[in-house]
């Protein structure tokens, strides 16, 4: 097997892996993973096949339904002790922000390329998204991305996502240009918060404030989502600037001090645009 191959099939793999996570514990059949991933039975049965062997998947004999091996259990619990401090820092003001608003509430960090769910407060008024603890989004069309890339000390990590442009097309309203988004990352810094309106899926947008550390950069973002008339409403007018508090009273833990002048607040909790 080439070096092509080899990656396309790892690539499969994690796909199978993520799609049978995407089942909110009962996991999934054969064919409900094939659909969920674009793959045919065939290839879709062989992987799995693999995956199983080596104890990265396993299928109920009673049901049928396929579900991450035990051999995830050491990777997820890894991850759960290096985000620990953050996700513990940040749930109580998740909270808050889902009590006030109703809407649902996410810790999101930055993996190269991809905005991550690491954690999520359903509101009372949430209506069924494709995000869950664990998604991951393309980070050109994420305001949590957005969010957390205007407020890097250095360029490198935008830099290695604005080589990829061209970026794919999601919807109509997807920044698809390195410059376009060079330029909604300055307007990202100069309100302090980001949001996102129909860039990944028609209907739901975000508003997004980044999660700052001692030196000032950002290391995570919380994200409200939402139907985009809820969202970017005259009822939701302040909540860029509601998000961006909360935010703050984590960076303030982390020992971030701005300075007054460079403070770049939403004037008076004035509207998102």
């Amino acid at each position: 097997m080439g070096k092509l191959e080899t990656v396309q099939a790892l690539r499969r793999g994690l796909a199978l892996l993520d799609a049978m996570a995407d089942g909110q514990g009962r996991g999934a059949t054969l064919s409900e993973l094939a659909e969920r991933t674009g793959l045919s039975v065939s290839t879709t049965h062989r992987l799995l096949a693999t995956l199983m062997e080596d104890g990265f998947a396993i299928r109920d004999r009673d049901s049928g339904f396929y579900v991450p091996g035990h051999r995830t259990a050491g990777i997820a619990a890894s991850v759960e002790r290096r985000t620990a401090y953050l996700r513990a820092l940040a749930r109580p003001q998740l909270e808050k922000i889902a009590t006030e608003t109703g809407e649902t509430t996410n810790l999101v960090v930055l993996d190269d390329i991809r905005a991550v769910y690491l954690d999520q407060v359903p509101g009372a008024r949430a209506v069924r998204m494709s995000s869950r603890v664990g998604s991951a989004f393309p980070a050109h069309s994420s305001g949590s991305a957005k969010a957390i890339l205007a407020f890097q000390l250095d360029d490198s990590l935008l830099n290695s996502i604005l080589a990829r442009a061209p970026f794919q097309r999601f919807t109509p309203q997807t920044i698809v240009a390195a410059g376009d988004l060079r330029a909604e990352l300055e307007r990202v810094r100069q309100r302090g918060y980001a949001t996102e309106r129909e860039e990944y899926e028609s209907g739901t947008g975000c508003v997004a404030a980044p999660i700052r550390d001692a030196r000032g950069a950002a290391i995570a973002a919380i994200s409200v989502p939402g139907p985009v008339q809820r969202i970017f409403s005259a009822e939701a007018g302040r909540l860029g600037a509601l998000v961006l508090r909360h935010a703050d009273e984590i960076s303030r833990v982390l020992g971030f001090r701005p300075k007054e002048k460079g403070r770049r607040r939403p004037e008076g909790g004035t509207a998102v645009k």
